[in-house]
């Protein structure tokens, strides 16, 4: 009976080392897009929440071309940064819709002289401005210009 009790034992320490072992202790890497429902209290109305929402965006875009460039940020980018050889001129258009307190960066690692402009747009989100305006301006190597979103005012102000 001893000897079953043992084999027993030693059998479920090999299955619990092994399920310990197989599973992955914490994800590393999130895409932006994993989402959950968060409840507001027993009983209270939920809705689903996504992680870029709770950490602010996700990594960074790369962006490149040539000639006339133009992106159109989305909610999940936080900074857009423009790598290699400089296009003609940069038209970036801000996230709309934006939550409150959203922030947006742009960046580069190669000089953009007195090309680059930022803008907002009325669809879907009636977005009134952004403060103050950013067009035709110049970024450094290595430097950077950054947007946070207030919703009270539905308004891209620039805080970098």
């Amino acid at each position: 009976m001893r000897n079953v009790k043992g084999w027993l034992v030693g059998a479920a320490l090999v299955a619990l080392a092994t399920a310990v072992i197989a599973q992955p202790v914490a994800q590393n890497n999130v895409s932006g897009n994993e989402c959950w429902n968060a409840g507001q209290g027993p009983g209270g109305p939920s809705s689903f929440l996504c992680i870029n929402l709770v950490r602010n965006g996700t990594a960074m875009a790369l962006i490149t071309g040539s000639g006339a460039a133009t992106t159109i940020a989305t909610q999940q980018q936080q900074v857009l940064m423009w790598n290699g050889a400089a296009p003609t001129t940069w038209t970036v258009t801000l996230p709309n819709p934006a939550f409150d307190g959203e922030l947006l960066t742009l960046g580069t690692n190669t000089t953009l002289t007195t090309m680059v402009t930022a803008q907002t747009t009325n669809t879907p989100q009636v977005q009134v401005a952004l403060s103050p305006a950013y067009s035709a301006q110049t970024l450094t190597a290595g430097t950077s210009v950054m947007w946070q979103f207030n919703f009270a005012s539905l308004t891209w102000f620039r805080v970098r």
